[in-house]
This record gives C-alpha cells, sequence and structure tokens, in this order.
C-alpha cells in the first residue's frame, strides 16, 4: 500500500475488517467521489455443514457478504456523485449446492442478491452494478480448495489474476451508455 501512495497522487490506504462490524468505515464517508468500487475479498473453508462451526459461517458472510455490503454503504453518496460503478467477484457461474463447501456457496449466493438488489435499487442515480462470475482463477486458494475438495488443479485450465483485473478494468471503464450487469468469465479452451 506504501509503494502504491507513493506512486499514485491522492491514494489513501485504509485498513478494514470485515468481521468487526463498522470498524474501520468512518474514513470512507469523508470520499467525496469515487468512480469505481470492486468487491473482490473473500474466504473460502471447506468443511460440511455439521463440521462448520457458527465462528465460520458468520466469518464467511463477513468476509463475503456483509463487509462489502457496509462498504458499498458507507461509499454510497461517493459513487452516486460519479454515476460510478460497483463491481462484485462472485464465484463460478453456476455453482451451487457443493457438499462441504456450504458456508461458501451459501454467501456466495447472497453476494449475487446483494448486487441484484443494490443494482435495482440505485439505478435511479446512474450507479452501475456488474457481478462477474470467473471460473477457475489461477491462485493458492484456489489451488487449495480444490486439493481439499478431492478436485484436480490444472493452473493451463484457469485464467490468471491479471486477465481478471483486466476485465475488472474495462467493466470500470465501459462507455456511459451501456450496463454490464453480469459478466462470466471462463478460461479459454
Amino acid at each position: 500500500l506504501d509503494k502504491l501512495r507513493s506512486r499514485l497522487n491522492g491514494v489513501v490506504p485504509v485498513v478494514l475488517d470485515f468481521g468487526n462490524s463498522d470498524d474501520g468505515l468512518p474514513p470512507l464517508t469523508q470520499i467525496d467521489r469515487l468512480d469505481g468500487l470492486v468487491h473482490c475479498a473473500g474466504m473460502s473453508e471447506v468443511a460440511s455443514v455439521e463440521d462448520t462451526p457458527r465462528a465460520v459461517w458468520d466469518a464467511t458472510m463477513a468476509v463475503n457478504v456483509t463487509g462489502p455490503a457496509a462498504v458499498t454503504r458507507a461509499l454510497l453518496p461517493a459513487l452516486r456523485a460519479s454515476a460510478g460503478r460497483v463491481v462484485f467477484i462472485n464465484a463460478a457461474p453456476g455453482l451451487q449446492a457443493v457438499p462441504r463447501w456450504s458456508a461458501y456457496t451459501a454467501s456466495k449466493a447472497a453476494l449475487r442478491e446483494l448486487a441484484d438488489a443494490l443494482r435495482e435499487e440505485e439505478d435511479s442515480h446512474g450507479l452501475r452494478v456488474t457481478t462477474i462470475y470467473p471460473a477457475g482463477v489461477r491462485t493458492e486458494l484456489l489451488r487449495k480448495v480444490r486439493k481439499q475438495l478431492g478436485r484436480p488443479y490444472d493452473p493451463a485450465a484457469t485464467v490468471s489474476p491479471k486477465t481478471l483485473a483486466s476485465l475488472v478494468l474495462r467493466t470500470i471503464e465501459f462507455p456511459d451508455d451501456g450496463h454490464l450487469m453480469e459478466i462470466t468469465l471462463r478460461p479459454a479452451p
């Protein structure tokens, strides 16, 4: 963050702990204009419903849903001022009901609903809300999850984080006369 701040004038890092209610949000309410907000934080524990303690459910929902909702709420005035873009990075397209991954899949279903509701609520303010559904992004988290689920991890059958970042940037910079609502990103054959 310090490197980024030194290279880009006006960048102010804000550390947020999504597990701690609204702690850290007050600095966000001081922002006057914001062109884009990207929600890409996430956690993904693998365990059956029976073996997932309440603390993991709470943390998963906080990081994957309620934290992004709180940050978005704090930044709505700044996003409205610029008719900004909000981008949610969700799960792989069509992901649902994966045994031993219920906390994650439930949180991503909730994130989809959050994005859809926000899109409808903020349309009159000019906000554009996009959900990106990437299938297989080449990360250590994906490697770990697939191993825990007993599924193969082949980096060649994934997209790079750089590719996903490029799509996010294009979404934020998309012309004002269009609204990308949902995008599916799959690895090339």
